[in-house]
């Protein structure tokens, strides 16, 4: 029997010129934005804040909602679905030159070229086109979903 999980998510695009700054789970291959999951009856933006105060311990400020992305994958017979708001970031604070240090020890930060997304297995993946084509001065509003195709992250390069 499958079992199935929702997550509210909302992740911050960090971008220093044709670079964007990566979260990676140690142990685990994909990697993903900065953020986390959103609390009931907080707001997707004050979530962004939390997260990355928690987890780089800065503050930042949100520079405009980009879209969301819709996105599925299965792991150890258990279907999960999450929905992601997405907000360009800025944090003053942060040093552009080299990776900074997390404050959780299960997650590790770097800077990788927007060009390559797909070489570190960023999720969800429809961000891969997502995120250069916001570098190249594309701001329409993003909507992606997984769901509709039934590819998975299990089932990509």
């Amino acid at each position: 029997m499958i079992t199935s999980k929702f997550h509210h998510l909302a992740r911050g695009i960090i971008i220093s010129q044709d670079q964007v700054l990566l979260a990676h789970a140690i142990g685990h291959q994909n990697t993903f934005l900065p953020g986390g999951h959103i609390e009931f009856g907080e707001s997707a933006p004050d979530t962004l804040k939390r997260e990355i105060e928690e987890e780089l311990g800065l503050s930042c400020y949100i520079d405009g909602y980009l879209g969301s992305v819709e996105h599925q994958w299965e792991k150890n017979k258990e279907l999960h679905c999450e929905m992601n708001q997405i907000f360009r970031v800025k944090v003053p604070e942060l040093d552009l030159l080299q990776s900074p240090v997390s404050l959780e020890s299960h997650i590790e930060f770097y800077w990788a070229s927007v060009y390559e997304l797909a070489a570190h297995h960023l999720q969800p993946y429809p961000l891969r086109k997502l995120i250069p084509q916001l570098v190249r001065g594309d701001t329409s509003i993003w909507w992606e979903s997984t769901l509709k195709d039934g590819i998975t992250a299990d089932n990509i390069e």
